[in-house]
């Protein structure tokens, strides 16, 4: 398996949308801490409140952007791939991932799915680019540049 740029940012997003169940459930999160913080005014909010908010949401917009991009992936990918995503990349998000340990976990989805182990590699690197596309990454080209 080769390395590529987003490999590593992608399957973190999905590790952090797994942890977080998706977007709504961690914008639901970012809230809840500002009226914690708040306190339990009964009143409307005043206006600092609500340039706090923007403040927050907008210090929290590239966790929420990633989110996004993987609920639309996951969306829109196909069952195969998305099995093999919740099988390689969505199990168990709140662990460290070990040295071998993705390796592992492809040989266990493509037991399971069942795929051979290219097949599944191939379909994280879709699900991998197409979540670069979600979220506007800069890709690749696999043609040298011009200088």
């Amino acid at each position: 398996m080769s390395k590529d740029h987003i490999r590593d940012y992608a399957t973190e997003a999905f590790r952090f949308y797994a942890r977080w169940g998706g977007r709504d459930s961690y914008v639901k999160s970012l809230l809840s801490d500002l009226q914690q913080h708040k306190g339990s005014g009964i009143c409307s909010p005043t206006e600092s409140a609500l340039i706090h908010k923007e403040q927050v949401m907008r210090e929290h917009m590239a966790e929420i952007a990633d989110l996004e991009a993987v609920e639309n992936v996951l969306r829109i990918c196909g069952h195969d791939v998305r099995q093999a995503v919740e099988m390689v990349y969505l199990a168990k998000p709140y662990e460290e991932l070990e040295w071998g340990e993705i390796k592992q976990r492809v040989h266990y989805a493509e037991i399971h799915i069942p795929a051979s182990q290219a097949t599944i590699y191939r379909w994280l690197a879709r699900a991998r680019r197409m979540f670069a596309e979600e979220r506007g990454l800069r890709l690749k080209n696999k043609k040298k540049e011009k200088s």
